[in-house]
């Protein structure tokens, strides 16, 4: 067989060939200049970006010995010794590549690197390069760890992996790791014409941008359709022909249908899907490119018209100028929700007619320049209420908005007055700085920044006295734990700066001053809290008692009120001090 496809032809020999991997090319040739190689390297990618090639080259550069026999290792191997040439032709003795989908088994790697122990034949290294590394069972890849962390000298592995999410991190712990990159179509539209001006093969520039755009990312992928557009077009690569091939349109259509949809022009847009279906192009692959273009109008609305680049940057920037970034989004999400749902439309014209004609509704209907979901909004109902009860006349209960199930503000306050020390008196500064500190213990509490341990034993407690710098507390016996002498000491380290550095604390335990006097009441910031709380749910609760749409609905229907779940709409549960 005379004829090698270009995917084999074009394969890079060496790494100025290497085509969009720049950041792993420099790190792998300083390594060479330096001598700082590691022993195993782990190249990481998509299909036909570079790995398997990447990893020969790397083999010719260990192994090179230059045009004179004696060089060293070097980041530009010759080409033309013996160990490059064997290289080359796949047959160097000391370079084991294997296919690791086809040996998984444990016995087939214990085998393999039996022989790393032996010394290299011809070469300076003994290179391993293992594709798909993923593929390895689990009993393989612990079989080579070992070897894997501490090779012998003389011997290289070179890991190659789509999938490094299904490595062991045993064995990524031990690699050099390098991720290699997506080729974009438009780097790829280059190489391509580098080639075919190489080859001397006429072509047109639009039909190599096809042709990038259709590889995504592989070289491989775009060589071997660049193989069957040469076939197709009997030694041209030609747009017209390319894009029936691949079955693709090229990106005349897509403005064209942009631009009826920025000027609302039905008919034009059906004149479109009708050229599309006389063609006999990929519905399914049309809206894929229609997304890609409106991501590319979105780029230039938010970052200007250097964000795109390319022979169609200036049509480009022109769509965004007709539509609205709403507009740009909305298509690019029904476009993205259309292409889902194709298959499970009658048939594919039909499935992409609706998804353009989807587009357009929205457009005329402004939704999408009002940012809102797709979907109508329901108008608001109206109407008349009238109780179903056939005891009672039908009749229309009255309107009741949210304030009407609020306690009110006189009931609130009606509620509040009856708390003790709940508008404290005021408390003067001495010319010392010190709080002269009047006896209301809730009032000064609340003035004050308290955190943390400090806070919550403060609140807990009620005044007893303040005399000769002692100031003494009470502790109710349910929280008699908080009275830990680490607890007291950050109280006391809170109050110094208002009552002075010779404050002494005393807390004593036992039931509260109300309590012991028959009051049933205490007068800790705490206990007021929860009792302001409780007024304020009572309030609530009788204000919800007393609503005239809730009494028709117990009336009416047997309702019942679940208290448990009434909370007041503006909770007053903490006491706030002027």
């Amino acid at each position: 067989m005379s004829h090698q496809v270009l995917a084999r032809k074009w394969r890079p020999r060496n790494f100025v060939d290497v085509v969009g991997q720049e950041h792993v090319v420099r790190a792998l040739a300083n390594a060479l200049d330096t001598g700082r190689i590691h022993h195993a390297y782990l190249f990481t990618g998509t299909r036909g970006v570079g790995k398997t090639t990447l990893a020969r080259i790397l083999a010719k550069a260990l192994n090179c010995l230059g045009t004179d026999g004696k060089s060293g290792m070097t980041a530009t191997p010759c080409g033309v010794c013996q160990s490059c040439k064997d290289i080359d032709a796949g047959r160097f003795i000391d370079l084991l590549e294997v296919d690791a989908a086809t040996n998984t088994k444990v016995d087939e790697m214990r085998e393999l690197l039996e022989t790393a122990q032996y010394a290299p034949v011809s070469g300076r290294y003994k290179v391993y390069i293992i594709d798909e590394v993923h593929m390895l069972s689990k009993s393989a890849f612990n079989a080579m760890l070992k070897t894997l962390e501490e090779p012998p000298a003389h011997v290289e592995f070179i890991l190659a992996t789509t999938d490094p999410q299904k490595l062991p991190i045993t064995v990524l712990s031990r690699c050099l790791q390098f991720n290699l990159k997506n080729l974009s179509p438009t780097l790829l539209a280059g190489h391509l014409a580098h080639i075919l001006q190489t080859e001397k093969i006429p072509f047109e520039q639009p039909a190599l941008e096809m042709i990038g755009r259709a590889g995504e990312g592989s070289a491989r992928d775009a060589l071997s359709l660049l193989d069957q557009a040469i076939a197709y077009g009997a030694g041209e690569v030609k747009t017209d022909q390319v894009a029936t091939m691949l079955g693709v349109l090229d990106q005349t259509y897509l403005f064209s249908m942009l631009s009826c949809l920025a000027n609302v022009d039905a008919k034009g847009l059906l004149a479109e899907i009708s050229s599309l279906g006389e063609r006999n192009v990929s519905f399914e692959l049309t809206l894929k490119d229609l997304a890609s273009l409106l991501a590319r109008v979105a780029l230039v609305q938010s970052a200007g018209a250097d964000a795109v680049e390319g022979p169609d940057a200036a049509r480009i920037a022109g769509v965004a100028a007709q539509l609205s970034a709403d507009d740009v989004q909305l298509f690019y999400q029904i476009a993205l929700l259309g292409r889902r749902d194709l298959a499970l439309a009658p048939d594919e014209r039909s499935g992409f007619t609706m998804t353009l004609l989807r587009m357009l509704a929205f457009k005329r209907g402004e939704v999408g320049n009002k940012g809102s979901d797709i979907g109508a909004q329901m108008p608001p109902v109206t109407g008349t209420y009238k109780t179903p009860s056939s005891n009672a006349p039908q009749t229309r209960a009255p309107e009741s908005t949210s304030a009407e199930l609020t306690p009110s503000k006189a009931a609130l306050d009606k509620a509040f007055q009856a708390l003790p020390c709940e508008t404290p008196a005021s408390t003067g500064v001495s010319a010392s700085g010190l709080v002269e500190f009047d006896g209301d213990w809730p009032a000064f509490v609340l003035r004050q920044n308290f955190t943390g341990i400090a806070s919550m034993l403060a609140k807990q407690v009620e005044f007893r006295s303040f005399a000769g710098g002692v100031l003494e507390l009470g502790l109710a016996d349910a929280h008699k734990h908080l009275a830990d002498k680490a607890y007291q000491e950050k109280l006391k380290a809170a109050l110094i700066p208002q009552l002075g550095e010779n404050l002494r604390l005393a807390i004593k335990i036992g039931a509260a001053a109300g309590i012991a006097s028959g009051e049933n009441v205490s007068n800790s910031v705490a206990s007021q809290q929860d009792r302001a709380r409780n007024l304020e749910h009572t309030a609530a609760e009788a204000a919800i008692e007393q609503d005239p749409f809730i009494k028709n609905l117990k009336q009416d229907f047997g309702a019942e009120i679940n208290r448990a779940s009434i909370r007041p709409s503006s909770p007053s549960a903490s006491i706030t001090a002027n």
